[in-house]
Formats: structure tokens, sequence, C-alpha cells
């Protein structure tokens, strides 16, 4: 089993200030062009939501989409409905593959807003910024192991992000929605023969949380409105725990606690 310590960390709204902007300028908006909505005020004020501040904030945008749909009561979605609960890829070569085999009119809009979305974020031309305290937390990191971006965000995108901040010297690889779900990701790395014992997933949604209970190694919350102490807490307090070996099961419950107290119903 390999000794290394590795740390993963989620790109958008955890490492990265770009969640709030990307949803309120681009995922919401472009989906309610695509889909025809006719209540667009009330379909954005739920979007927001949805995706920024409650308890599924950070969803993969396919999921946020399907979610965001069917809150405005749109029809017509089944064959989307039936990929996002069933493809091993939430990410647009796969619903490109699925199209080519069976075409229907709501995945064509779906890769259509996905396509857009990717687009739109490639063209903005607004500065996008770390949060403070990451680069030196992940300078911290390096020096201690490995780090893996684990983001279910457009490659591309993170690439570029992340290079512009000049962070991908502290990077090892990107595991972004080209990969797969993060989940599957987490998985993948501990079939490599990583320790889970010496694995921390760091991100600010509960997709995060799930990846890492789901294999069974330790999840550090990134708090929405707190980002920048959180970052520094982990590298001044937490990270201690993981390398002396004590993050204990009454430690993990008191941090997953303080993480979802800091998100709304």
């Amino acid at each position: 089993m390999k000794t290394d310590y590795v740390f993963c960390v989620d790109s958008d709204g955890c490492a990265m200030d770009t969640m709030t902007y990307k949803h309120q300028l681009f995922f919401g908006p472009l989906a309610a062009d695509v889909f025809d909505i006719t209540d667009r005020e009330t379909f954005l004020i739920e979007w927001n939501r949805v995706n920024l501040y409650s308890k599924t904030r950070g969803i993969n945008r396919f999921v946020g989409l399907v979610t965001g749909l069917r809150s405005a009561g749109v029809t017509g979605i089944d064959r989307l409905e039936e990929w996002v609960e069933n493809t091993s890829s939430l990410s647009n070569r796969s619903l490109e593959e699925t199209l080519e085999i069976t075409p229907s009119d709501d995945l064509r809009k779906a890769l259509d807003w996905s396509v857009r979305v990717n687009r739109a974020i490639q063209d903005y031309d607004g500065e996008v910024r770390a949060f403070e305290g990451v680069r030196a937390a992940l300078a911290f990191l390096k020096t201690k192991g490995n780090v893996f971006v684990v983001s279910s965000a457009n490659k591309e995108a993170v690439l570029e992000e992340w290079q512009d901040q000049g962070l991908l010297e502290f990077v090892d690889e990107l595991y972004c929605q080209d990969r797969g779900k993060k989940e599957d990701v987490l998985a993948s790395l501990l079939e490599e023969g990583y320790d889970p014992q010496r694995m921390l997933m760091i991100g600010d949604s509960p997709g995060d949380l799930r990846a890492a209970e789901q294999n069974h190694i330790s999840f550090y919350p990134i708090l929405v409105g707190q980002e920048a102490s959180s970052w520094a807490d982990l590298t001044q307090v937490y990270l201690q725990y993981l390398l002396e070996q004590k993050w204990t099961d009454e430690l993990a419950t008191t941090v997953t606690a303080r993480f979802w107290e800091n998100l709304e119903d």
C-alpha cells in the first residue's frame, strides 16, 4: 500500500471563487433560454438556492438542470432524467454518445445548454481569483503529499483558472468532469493502492462529503461565506490530526456538523 498522503481538492466554490458568478451569469440564465422558461425570475431564484446555498450545493450541472426543470414544471424531459439517473459519466462526451444512439429533443437541448455554458465561461473576461489562503494552503499540502484536483467541472475551464492563478505548480493531477463522478475518482485512487487513512477530501458541497463517505476517507469542509478562515483552519489546526493519524470519528462528526449547519435546508 502506498504511504503517500493524498489531498483531493475541489475547484469551484472551494479553491476558486468561481461558483457564484458561473451560476448567476451562465448556468441558470442559459437554462432558462434553452428550455424556454416563462417565469424566469422564479426559476433563477430557485436555481441559485439549489445550486449555491442549500444542502444540494455543488451538485453536477446536469443533476442541477433536471432539478431546476422539475421545479419549473417543465415536461418532456424523460430521456434527460433517465440519462442523468443511469449514466456512468455526467459529461458532455457521455451525452453526445447517448444522443448518437437514441436522439431526443430534451437530450439535444441539455447538450446545447452545456456547450453554451462552457463557451460563456471560457469567454468570460471578469476577474477569477482563488479564495484567500488557498495558495499558502496548497503550498503547505504539497510538502506533505500529493495534491489532486477532484472536480465535476469542465477540465479546460479548471485548467485555465488554476493556471491563471499560478496554482498548477502545487497540483499532481487533475480529475475533472471527463474522469467521471467524484466518488468513482476517489475509488480509483484507492484501487491504485493509496491508504484511505492518509487521504483527505477538501470540498464545499454535499457531493464532496458523500464521495468521501462512500470511500471511507476523511472530509474537510470549506464553508460557504467562510472560505478564508476555513483554509486557514485546515493548515493551522485540522491537518495535524490527519498527519498524526488522529482523525477520529468524533472529530469527523464535529466537522461534518459544522458543514451542514452552514447550509440552508
